[in-house]
């Protein structure tokens, strides 16, 4: 570790401010890391047996992966930077309600099992964007997937700025030299080793993830006196906010805003976007996929709850002396970073590893991105016009994951204009993943729906909440949307009241902020838009379907989730009006006993 004088100290401290910096043996391992990386790409695009000609072998890594990496990969994935760095300066400025995540998490690993994961396994498809077009029609599955580019090009910016502020704050250099390193040595390894070396890369990187998390949440609760002060300090400070049962939605946080919020949300991420059912439909058979998704689910969970109790960490070593008042961090998303080195500015090399750890989930998230999006693309708009062959198809998906490297790698320049990590990403996410849960939510749950509702449906709900996003981003800003944090405490740094003008020792962010004259649909909770979204796809979808004579066609039950095909294979359906009807030698008590 090194420490800086910093020179631009206030006149009248005693003291100087120090600048915590990275030493040369982080360096060492920061970069070491990366080029592990890259040679895992060398590797798979260059030595393997396995070459990477062929879209199948590309996409899917000849559908052989193993449960683990797999699983490890998907945790990764959705394990990013904005988790590790986000989530902890979350909890500092606004308590840790966020914990109902993992009721979330819960959830959404129960609905992936038993609802999405076999319909789609069975369908074996590389887009399962493909699966709308089979359910609805064409241009719906086109709308999907145009979605799902808008959603990839919005939300991997987010992700690669994360990690670059961090490395910002530690290193003192510029996030636009570090960015377009970084994200350089991601295209490459994704471009040449494909999915093979997106997993691999993803479960050495998660890896380095886990150790420097677990190493940096041991120091600091040694470092406070154990488990029980850190809960102490919290609570003093008011951090420990478990239930905020207030239902207004206005709020930026509470239980329901998190429990009920968020899981819709990441049944989209996780359930219904080709990033993870591309994983899934790497392993071969049914078991060890679900295998899969309990594993993630359960490493999910336990790595969101340790970035809020890593947000605890911080406030337990600040809780007399706010850094962002101090100076010594400018913004509250690399106040984690700030801490870890504060915290093992003592042993070299632990520094170094963190940051890897933090690169690590946004390189994990960004490969998964670029390689799930160029599959999913190819599938849906390039196969479909044009024949090419097996080596040219791969050819055009590499370079379709440079060029969507290279647009993500631009539009994080624009990311930086924007407001907290956390709340940005949360928003963006909210927009396109409502509107696709709800798209799906209405194919594999009832076969009256038609194409016709599924598309003004998810037309209607992007519309909306693209206003909504777009509205409250504005409006924050302009300064006129803000949320009033807890209190800091400043009267435990150095040259505290040398003056002797004092009159408090504590201060919030946007105190008595008062959002009333903020148009209230901009001031609508942004956890709530996903949910938001999947409701006015649902009550729009059956609308215009009921509106237009319905489904006209039988639905085959594999287009149907598990959870409601034995109810219609009870039913006979009548293609002249489109009605399904109970058969005259079934009741509904003996569906259990109609074979499949």
């Amino acid at each position: 570790m090194v420490v800086e004088l910093d020179q631009a100290a206030p006149a009248g401290l005693d003291t100087v401010e120090q600048r915590l910096l990275f030493s040369p043996v982080d360096y060492v391992i920061f970069f070491a890391m990366l080029g592990l990386s890259a040679l895992i790409g060398v590797y798979y695009g260059f030595f393997a047996k396995q070459k990477q000609n062929n879209t199948a072998e590309y996409l899917l890594g000849s559908k052989q992966m193993k449960v683990f990496p797999v699983a490890m990969s998907l945790t990764a994935t959705h394990i990013s930077a904005i988790t590790m760095l986000g989530v902890p300066a979350e909890m500092y400025k606004y308590g840790i309600q966020y914990w109902a995540c993992s009721i979330s998490g819960l959830i959404v690993t129960i609905f992936m099992v038993y609802v999405f994961l076999p319909v789609f396994h069975e369908l074996q498809t590389v887009s399962c964007y493909s699966y709308i077009e089979q359910r609805f029609d064409k241009r719906t599955r086109t709308l999907a997937s145009g979605l799902f580019m808008f959603y990839c090009l919005l939300n991997t910016p987010v992700i690669i700025y994360a990690p670059a502020i961090c490395f910002s704050q530690v290193t003192g250099i510029n996030v636009h030299i570090i960015t377009p390193v970084i994200c350089c040595i991601c295209i490459f390894y994704t471009t040449f080793g494909g999915i093979r070396a997106v997993i691999w890369t993803d479960t050495l990187q998660f890896g380095a993830m886990l150790c420097a998390l677990f190493v940096v949440m041991t120091l600091g609760t040694l470092q406070l006196g154990g488990v029980i002060n850190v809960f102490k300090l919290a609570e003093a400070g008011g951090r420990l906010i478990w239930f905020n049962m207030d239902p207004d939605p206005y709020l930026r946080t509470s239980f329901w805003l998190v429990s009920v919020g968020l899981t819709s949300m990441w049944i989209s991420n996780i359930g219904v976007t080709p990033e993870c059912v591309q994983r899934f439909l790497t392993i071969p058979d049914m078991s060890s996929a679900k295998k899969a998704v309990w594993i993630f689910g359960v490493g999910h969970i336990l790595v969101k709850l340790f970035s809020v109790y890593n947000g605890l960490l911080i406030f337990g070593k600040y809780h007399d002396c706010d850094p962002i008042h101090e100076g010594t961090v400018q913004k509250y998303d690399q106040i984690f970073a700030y801490y870890v080195l504060d915290v093992a500015r003592h042993i070299p090399g632990l520094p170094g590893l963190f940051v890897v750890g933090i690169f690590s989930a946004a390189l994990s998230s960004m490969s998964t991105s670029m390689n799930t999006l160029s599959g999913t693309l190819f599938e849906d708009f390039i196969r479909p016009r044009f024949a090419l062959k097996d080596q040219t198809a791969s050819t055009v998906v590499k370079v379709m994951v440079m060029t969507i490297g290279v647009i993500c790698l631009l539009l994080v320049f624009v990311v930086e204009q924007l407001g907290s990590i956390f709340s940005l990403a949360i928003s963006v996410s909210g927009v396109t993943s409502g509107t696709m849960l709800g798209i799906f939510f209405l194919g594999m749950f009832s076969p009256h729906i038609n194409g016709r509702g599924a598309f003004w449906g998810a037309i209607v709900s992007l519309a909306s909440l693209s206003v909504i996003a777009v509205g409250a981003q504005l409006e924050i800003l302009g300064g006129r949307l803000k949320y009033e944090s807890l209190p800091f405490r400043y009267d435990g740094c150095n040259g505290f009241n040398v003056t002797g003008e004092e009159t408090s020792t504590f201060y919030r962010d946007a105190p008595g902020h008062d959002n009333s004259e903020v148009p209230w649909v901009f001031r609508i909770g942004f956890m709530y838009y996903s949910l938001l979204g999947t409701i006015i796809v649902i009550v729009v979808g059956i609308v215009v379907s009921f509106a237009t004579g319905g489904q006209k066609e039988r639905v085959p039950l594999n287009l149907l989730t598990p959870w409601v095909r034995p109810l219609y294979r009870s039913l006979d359906y009548t293609p002249e009006n489109g009605e399904y009807k109970l058969a005259r030698s079934c009741e509904m008590t003996d569906i259990e006993k109609i074979p499949k």
